[in-house]
């Protein structure tokens, strides 16, 4: 039996160590998109993340075949009418269902690239409103998924309700410290300790 014990620790050992260990993996990327440009750090962040193979679910350029587009011309076609509902509200509600429809769909599939995801990457800016962000991070909280914050203006200006929804350890100053980390997990170099961490094994990814 102990000689089994042994044997069996150093097998977990070998497998947290093994190299590229988040290849094939998938991360969704949350941050502000109505009330901030939200491109530029996405597409800065998956430079690095297609360097080491993960696949990133972007709510710019939705994975799914069937999904409602949500770009900055969407978005302005919603501002649209929303303002024309507010101009005829007395008489005519359906720029406001309409806008409601859209988005009760985006919202379901957001919440779904949460749940597909084996870990997360969110940029908050405590400036910006940030309705949609903040439930798809209250739904990675409740997943315990793995979760990487950066703070616009470090991790001193973290709202006080993230600080009590993740350890601290999980909200970073910069991308770069993002990046480090998660490169000295995908090397090995840094063990996954985590129980959030529920990566299937690589042949099944």
């Amino acid at each position: 039996m102990i000689l089994y014990v042994i044997n069996l620790s150093k097998f977990l050992k070998n497998v947290v160590k093994m190299k590229n260990i988040l290849a094939k993996t998938k991360t969704y990327l949350i941050g502000p998109m109505q009330y901030a440009e939200g491109r530029t750090w996405r597409e800065d962040i998956s430079e690095f993340l297609n360097s080491i193979d993960v696949t990133i679910f972007d709510p710019y350029k939705k994975p799914f075949i069937n999904a409602p587009d949500e770009t900055e011309a969407t978005h302005n076609e919603l501002c649209h009418l929303m303002e024309a509902g507010k101009r005829k509200a007395e008489l005519d509600f359906s720029g406001f269902d309409m806008v409601a429809d859209h988005m009760k769909k985006v919202r379901s599939f957001d919440l779904s690239m949460v749940d597909r995801a084996d870990f997360i990457i969110c940029y908050l800016d405590p400036e910006v409103p940030t309705f949609g962000t903040m439930e798809e991070l209250s739904w990675a909280c409740r997943c315990k998924k793995p979760t990487f914050i950066v703070i616009e203006g470090g991790k001193k200006k973290a709202p006080f309700w993230v600080m009590g929804m993740f350890p601290h350890k999980y909200i970073y100053d910069s991308f770069e410290d993002v990046e480090k980390v998660i490169s000295e997990i995908d090397s090995g170099d840094t063990e996954i300790s985590s129980d959030r961490w529920r990566l299937f094994k690589p042949e099944l990814r």
